[in-house]
């Protein structure tokens, strides 16, 4: 995964551990005149909405210890390969560096 791509998907994980389904809740209560307020709405934690023929609602929202367990599981595997040195750029700094004291012997 690179730097950018790994930087949204921790942007997005952070969002979700502290966002609130308040928002989703109040989607459910909201008449056709107050859909202008849709937009200001975060639903990020909603996962699922459900309407059935009588009229219930059924709303499924994103598992937040999942959420968090993947967050810790990534930074944690960024920790790792920072300590290792892995990746490309790693092994270009070393190369570079080794390179570079060949050329003072």
């Amino acid at each position: 995964m690179n730097k950018k791509r790994s930087a949204y998907a921790d942007k997005l994980l952070e969002k979700l551990a502290v966002s609130s389904p308040n928002d989703a809740v109040k989607l459910l209560y909201l008449d056709r005149e107050d859909m202008s307020v849709l937009d200001g709405l975060d639903l990020s934690m909603l996962s699922e909405i459900k309407r059935g023929p009588k009229g219930e609602v059924e709303l499924k929202f994103v598992n937040k210890l999942a959420v968090l367990r993947e967050l810790i599981e990534l930074k944690n595997a960024r920790n790792e390969s920072e300590v290792r040195g892995d990746g490309f750029y790693a092994a270009l700094d070393k190369s570079a560096k080794l390179l570079g004291t060949e050329d003072d012997e």
